[in-house]
């Protein structure tokens, strides 16, 4: 028993010390961690803000350091050139830091894995926060917990604590927000996901208020460095209700809506597809019906997209902008060099056969279901500088598109619109809504753009080699678009 007992106490002395030993370790090489943390914060800061109207960085501006814990101060130091005249705005953050391997909170919340450190962050009141701790009753609005291991993997989260307030420019109320973070040591993985319940806004203005809600928001993002530098996998985004009036004008709602996006490289080069859904659109409280959009996208060359990308963020992003904050309307101005770059990068990416598809574009209601859908591929041409049809023979190789119109769809939205304009009688309702539907068809055939297929206005068209088959027809490229200038006047005439 005695020998029992012994071997327990030396146990615990054993651990106790290397706990002791694992503090003191960590607190020695924690500033050089934190420093190099505040500088690839930086940098990534730096990366993600190249050609907007805005820096912003991160300053370590104290680090006392003690035997199991240190307490951190920094500073972040923002600038937009746009909303604060050039001055900035310095918000002060304290980090009160436990030291690995087994931090207290960790313990108690039986995370027992060891860690370098764990972090419990929060905003300090300044003159720039002073009114948002007046907005969440003196309490730190923004705090952070998080976790970095031997290998600098971190965990943790941020949140954003609810707040409202009211003045002569409208109204705002936050639910709060909540982050989830997680990256590996070397920054080649990284996920995060986040939580918002409700955002309203009102804003005044001469004509009326302008109202905006969100509710139930979430994203989820991430995934693995790949040879592009872009983050390679999925991402997801929903919000359970968006509502936009304008000032004067019924209120337009969409419910339910689904934002993916997959990203991936294969041989090279970079695919892509994003998809939009809807599960309801309403507009002045009537509901018209869902929505669906799929684009997918292959074949992109990576070092040409990376390169176009970067041109895009350092040279036209600042100029649009620019144009934009004084109500411009934007003209590029690239050098010579500049122009070069960018024709040879695009010849790169079109070297690579680019292709282009919207797989789906449709909107259904409660009787039919409209679809659009359109693919096509392009080619490097030998040179831009040709007569137009032959560039168009080069750059475009294929496109095919098709258009399913459904009249019952054309008759749920022609009887929207005449109850919206305050019509009453069901049968009046129906007959207009069923002349709709038929003008719609009836025009389609005679400007001959579709041919009426049942309950459907259905319009086809494929193109390859300067030859464009529509609807059956085959004409060339330069004769169809003489003809659809033709018919586009013949409409305008007949309105």
């Amino acid at each position: 028993m005695k020998k029992s007992v012994n071997i327990a106490v030396g146990v615990i002395v054993v651990a106790g010390a290397l706990v002791t030993a694992g503090a003191w370790y960590t607190g020695v090489r924690l500033e050089g961690v934190l420093g190099d943390v505040v500088q690839q914060g930086n940098q990534q800061m730096q990366a993600a803000l190249v050609g907007q109207e805005a820096n912003a960085s991160i300053e370590l501006l104290s680090l006392d350091r003690h035997f199991f814990t240190s307490t951190a101060h920094y500073k972040l130091t923002f600038r937009d050139h746009q909303l604060t005249d050039d001055q900035p705005v310095e918000l002060l953050f304290v980090d009160n830091i436990e030291h690995g391997p087994l931090p207290w909170s960790r313990v108690k919340s039986l995370q027992l894995v060891p860690v370098m450190a764990a972090s419990n962050m929060q905003l300090e009141k300044n003159i720039y926060a002073e009114k948002w701790f007046a907005m969440t009753h003196d309490q730190s609005p923004l705090t952070g917990h998080f976790s970095m291991g031997y290998d600098r993997a971190g965990l943790g989260r941020i949140d954003f604590l609810p707040f409202e307030f009211s003045n002569q420019e409208g109204d705002f109320k936050f639910s709060g927000l909540t982050l989830n973070a997680s990256a590996s040591g070397n920054g080649e993985k990284l996920e995060a996901n986040g939580l918002l319940g409700s955002l309203d806004v009102t804003a005044t203005s001469e004509e009326g208020p302008v109202k905006l809600s969100m509710k139930d928001f979430t994203f989820n993002t991430g995934g693995t460095k790949g040879q592009s530098g872009f983050y390679l996998g999925h991402s997801d985004a929903k919000v359970g209700a968006f509502t936009f009036q304008a000032a004067g004008q019924p209120a337009i709602e969409l419910k339910d809506f689904v934002n993916t996006s997959l990203l991936q490289e294969v041989e090279g080069n970079l695919n892509a597809q994003v998809s939009y859904d809807v599960g309801n659109i309403s507009f002045d409280g009537q509901s018209i019906g869902s929505s669906q959009m799929l684009w997918k996208f292959a074949n992109f060359d990576i070092a040409a997209t990376k390169s176009l990308f970067q041109l895009y963020q350092e040279k036209i992003q600042p100029q649009a902008q620019a144009a934009a904050a004084t109500g411009q309307s934007y003209t590029p101005h690239l050098s010579a060099a500049d122009q070069a770059q960018i024709q040879a990068e695009i010849g790169k990416l079109l070297t690579a056969k680019p292709h282009i598809e919207l797989e789906k574009f449709s909107l259904k209601t409660a009787s039919g279901e409209s679809h659009f859908n359109l693919s096509m591929d392009l080619g490097n041409p030998s040179s831009l500088d040709q007569p137009g049809a032959a560039l168009l023979k080069q750059l475009l190789t294929r496109l095919d598109a098709r258009l399913v119109v459904s009249k019952p769809m054309i008759r749920d939205l022609a009887a929207l619109q005449a109850k919206s304009a305050g019509l009453t009688d069901p049968a009046a309702i129906a007959q207009q809504a069923q002349g709709a539907a038929e003008s719609v068809g009836g025009m389609a055939v005679m400007l001959q753009v579709g041919n009426v297929e049942g309950d459907n206005i259905v319009s086809n068209l494929h193109y390859a080699d300067d030859m464009v088959d529509f609807n059956g027809i085959k004409m060339t490229a330069q004769q169809f678009a003489a003809a659809m200038m033709g018919k586009f006047v013949v409409f305008n005439q007949g309105q």
